[in-house]
């Protein structure tokens, strides 16, 4: 697989123009939320929405928080639109230790594109792990 097959949209949460800078060096093809909806929607999108229609418009979307998988408005936004998220294990990263983690576990995050979804995936040093999607 060539890294531009997977296209990827980064929630606002994940650093900005620093890791965006990063993807894009790398050759990912790569968006932010502001880029994709306007800053002001971007600012004012819950989860949520975002979720959805990123999904609809065939990202791997990219965020911060693991938590969303766990939390019941997003892990049910990820499981009725069919969503292919991957997250980091550590919030605490900065932009540019999460522009190398992804760098370094690229190939394994591009093929998430053809993996089934739904899914929340966690990135660590380690790689990428499922995690478990808190829906009823």
């Amino acid at each position: 697989m060539t890294v531009s097959q997977a296209r990827f949209l980064l929630d606002r949460s994940v650093g900005g123009r620093l890791l965006i800078a990063r993807l894009r060096e790398g050759g990912w093809d790569a968006r932010t939320l502001a880029e994709e909806y306007g800053d002001e929607r971007a600012q004012r999108m819950p989860d949520e929405e975002w979720i959805a229609e990123g999904t609809r418009s065939g990202y791997v979307l990219l965020a911060k928080d693991h938590r969303v998988a766990t939390r019941p408005l997003e892990a049910r936004a990820i499981y009725v639109h069919d969503a292919r998220v991957v997250t980091f294990a550590r919030g605490e990263l900065t932009a540019l230790e999460m522009g190398d983690l992804c760098m370094r576990h690229e190939r394994a995050i591009h093929r998430l594109a053809q993996v089934q979804p739904p899914f929340v995936m966690a990135l660590s040093e380690t790689g990428l792990r499922r995690k478990r999607l808190n829906v009823v």
